[in-house]
């Protein structure tokens, strides 16, 4: 059996995180330092260029995210694949 075309072998043996893997990835690190308290905030930036700041909590259901800006009220709703950076704001920053 040759396997040579198979797009495994062809890419040599690694894999690609897709844009979903990359965004939940991020906004996990996010929602960790959020529950930690290692941070005040977070920003989001999504591909379309809408950055949500002072986000104060996050939550997810399969590949939709959503977003509190405000204590009590999540204010955002997006897809988990349109993010492309969190930053994480320290407290007293």
């Amino acid at each position: 059996m040759d396997l040579g075309a198979h797009s495994t072998f062809r890419q040599g043996g690694r894999t690609q995180a897709g844009p979903s893997q990359i965004g939940l990835s991020l906004l996990a690190t996010g929602w960790s330092a959020l529950a930690s308290g290692r941070v005040e905030t977070l920003c989001i930036q999504l591909r379309s260029g809408c950055l949500i700041e002072g986000v104060l909590a996050l939550r997810m259901d399969g590949l939709i995210a959503e977003a509190s800006t405000r204590s009590g009220h999540f204010t955002h709703a997006f897809a988990v694949d349109e993010v492309v950076m969190v930053r994480q704001i320290p407290r007293g920053g």
